[in-house]
């Protein structure tokens, strides 16, 4: 999705006030002692074992449409999967599914699983695998609570108040997305019972290869106080909610009895809750991602002369996100987590090879409004000089699938038939080695 991008950096702005304040000191939160469901608590269940979780690594394009797929997209999509071919070095598909599309219920919780049913029984038409990302936010103009959005179940809103289950990105005037209170209890437990049933439902297909919890972690969260209604989506926010409903959702996900026990769960990394971001939080979310043998994954993925600014392509970087903490001297632009991911980010390790990793590229990468002014416009390749084995050693390596001229979306050289598929057939291999075996 186009607006993605830009919702990430205008987040980073909204960081570089409190960044070097952050590096002075900050908290490490905790994971909470029970996770509840409902009324049910339990302790934090014990991750399953290593040599129990599938993995097979390898380039999986996604199709990533702004309001999800569903069934009149399914079509079109079919005709890609059919044209896979046997060893095309196309590990599997990827698939991004509003949760509204798979929880229809106005009363309670009403699974409809027709859509991953038919990606799923296209993939294994071709002997390929499904990784399957739940959206739980909506990205566009005027999108907004009190405009009407909804991206969360009918029946959350019916029972609790959209403006209690789904926040704002931006303040009234200019709204431009919304998405699913994830520090609110009452949302957390809702996600974690459909993911649970999705669970129960698709965990032992040897094709179902993994979930991604949602598709970013970046929020501009609209604390104000001026929304054209009284009630601020926002005002409730805390850091300590945050923290503790995403660790209570990676628990309940990999609960030992009613979650994912073989396939494996992808907590997508960027920006973390307005100003949360620093090497103490981000250590804390990678230890738990460690602890229950998740994935680290992640929206935007940033050409090699953007991270490493000797190369010729390069200018400085000033401002922007850790510019006044980081430690990596070829600093220019990055991403919180991949600062930490790296060991880049002061007070930080080096987390490559201690967990599974497996980051996107946007259509904002490779021709989107980000990249569209570029010459020459980056492709597939010259993100994999960060993303693959030089740098970043992904395990699992998403990309938006591009189908054509269409907008600012880049030339031939950014789109599926004539560039995408041609060099996934010639990229090689992406990370094999397992750390949680």
């Amino acid at each position: 999705m186009e607006l993605r991008g830009l919702f990430a950096l205008a987040v980073a702005a909204a960081f570089l006030s409190t960044t070097a304040v952050q590096a002075q000191g900050t908290k490490r939160p905790q994971p909470p002692p029970q996770v509840c469901i409902g009324s049910d608590c339990v302790a934090s269940p014990t991750p399953p074992s290593g040599d129990a979780l599938k993995f097979h690594p390898g380039f999986y394009p996604y199709f990533n449409y702004a309001g999800g797929t569903n069934m009149n997209k399914f079509g079109r999509d079919q005709q890609l999967i059919a044209s896979l071919k046997p060893n095309d070095n196309v590990a599997g598909i990827a698939i991004a599914i509003m949760w509204r599309t798979i929880d229809t219920g106005t009363t309670g919780p009403k699974y409809d699983w027709s859509v991953i049913d038919a990606y799923l029984k296209a993939v294994k038409g071709v002997n390929k695998r499904l990784w399957v990302r739940v959206q739980d936010a909506y990205y566009g103009r005027n999108a907004s609570v009190a405009n009407g959005s909804t991206v969360v179940p009918d029946w959350l809103i019916n029972k609790y108040g959209a403006q209690n289950v789904q926040v704002d990105y931006t303040h009234q005037p200019d709204p431009r997305g919304v998405s699913a209170k994830r520090y609110s209890a009452a949302v957390t437990n809702a996600y974690v019972a459909m993911y649970q049933a999705m669970a129960q439902r698709y965990d032992s297909d040897p094709n179902f290869e993994g979930v991604t919890l949602f598709e970013e972690t970046a929020y501009a969260i609209d604390t104000s106080g001026n929304s054209v209604t009284l009630a601020t989506p926002g005002a409730d926010y805390s850091e300590k909610g945050m923290f503790d409903q995403l660790y209570a959702l990676m628990a309940g996900v990999r609960d030992g009895t009613k979650g994912f026990k073989t396939s494996n769960v992808c907590v997508a990394g960027n920006y973390l809750f307005i100003r949360s971001d620093s090497a103490a939080n981000w250590t804390a979310v990678f230890t738990q991602i460690q602890k229950y043998r998740m994935v680290l994954g992640g929206a935007d993925s940033f050409i090699a002369s953007w991270v490493y600014p000797s190369l010729p392509s390069a200018t400085a970087q000033v401002s922007g996100p850790g510019t006044s903490n980081h430690s990596n001297p070829e600093y220019r632009r990055s991403i919180f987590s991949d600062e930490v991911y790296r060991g880049w980010w002061k007070g930080s390790s080096d987390w490559r090879g201690k967990i599974l990793f497996g980051p996107d590229v946007e259509i904002t990468d490779i021709g989107g409004y980000i990249t569209r002014n570029m010459n020459p416009i980056p492709t597939l390749a010259d993100i994999w000089e960060v993303r693959g084995p030089k740098l970043d050693r992904s395990h699992y390596f998403f990309f938006d699938i591009n189908w054509g001229p269409s907008g600012n979306y880049g030339t031939p050289a950014q789109q599926w038939s004539t560039a995408q598929y041609p060099w996934v057939k010639t990229a090689g291999s992406t990370n094999t080695t397992n750390p949680y075996q």
